[in-house]
């Protein structure tokens, strides 16, 4: 069986070179300059899907025909999205050979095509592409929360890193369980439904809460935002979060009203949001869905 592969193939190989070097006449066909996109360590030369703000590294080599010599004249570098074809290279050769790389970073959504292009002065082109599909972080999704008072059994107190509610006897004296606690419920005279972070004044005035036994708070931060329950809902696998705003960031979001989003930051810095869908009439309790970067 290896002798017939090999064969076979030889046969095949042979055979391409015939058709692919002569003509009719006898005469040697121009293949055109060559071009090899770089590949190995370090280097994207395939389809690939990265991560927005994420960077990749390309690179060509290219050298004159090896039948008629002629000499490297020009280098395209394009990038085409939405079909609209943006040249970031466009450069005048003279040369046999030719070696190129760079850097790019990708920092909007959606799937382009990477093409290289290189001519020679005969007016030959030889081109090599692929495609960068760039998608936002991947998500994680808790549904139907419940978080309740501190003397509530199912607990006001969340982890994202879990998707588990803690009650105030699980977290006042374990110090491993406060480090994974991102944020809290309460409901207040003053603030009405909050959430807020496990630093937060007025949280920590809250004495059943015993926040003062606390060793580990993590200090999450909260954006308001203008994203819909609706919007909120149709997030997938992946998605890419609204700039955090530090210049407006809280230890807390309070008057929540069902349907509300909001956007939170923790401590390990991961984006999150956090959608109210209910606020009961009866006892100090709520109900969310919450979004966190993986």
């Amino acid at each position: 069986m290896k002798k017939w592969s090999f064969l076979f193939a030889a046969f095949l190989m042979s055979a391409v070179v015939f058709v692919s070097s002569c003509t009719d006449e006898g005469e040697e066909t121009d293949p055109g300059p060559s071009l090899t996109l770089k590949g190995g360590t370090g280097y994207t030369s395939d389809d690939v899907t990265i991560e927005i703000g994420n960077s990749i590294k390309v690179g060509v080599v290219g050298g004159k025909s090896s039948v008629s010599g002629n000499k490297l004249t020009k280098f395209k570098f394009i990038y085409t999205a939405n079909n609209i074809p943006t040249t970031l290279v466009d450069s005048t050769l003279n040369a046999d050979s030719f070696n190129w790389e760079t850097e790019l970073e990708f920092t909007g959504v959606g799937t382009g095509r990477l093409s290289f292009e290189l001519t020679d002065k005969g007016g030959m082109t030889v081109e090599k592409a692929f495609n960068v599909t760039v998608q936002g972080p991947e998500v994680t999704k808790f549904s139907n929360v419940e978080l309740g008072s501190w003397n509530d059994a199912i607990g006001s107190f969340f982890a994202t890193s879990e998707g588990v509610a803690y009650n105030v006897t699980q977290t006042s004296a374990v110090p491993s369980t406060q480090a994974k606690i991102d944020f809290l419920f309460f409901k207040g005279v003053t603030n009405g439904n909050t959430i807020a972070s496990p630093d937060d004044v007025d949280a920590n005035t809250i004495s059943d809460l015993k926040l003062n036994l606390w060793t580990n708070k993590n200090q999450t931060r909260f954006n308001a935002t203008t994203i819909t329950a609706a919007q909120f809902d149709a997030i997938g696998t992946t998605y890419v979060f609204p700039n955090f705003d530090l210049n407006n960031q809280s230890t807390k979001a309070n008057e929540l009203a069902e349907g509300d989003v909001i956007l939170f930051k923790t401590k390990a810095n991961k984006l999150g949001l956090i959608k109210v869908i209910d606020l009961y009439t009866k006892g100090d309790k709520m109900k969310i869905d919450v979004i966190v970067e993986k």
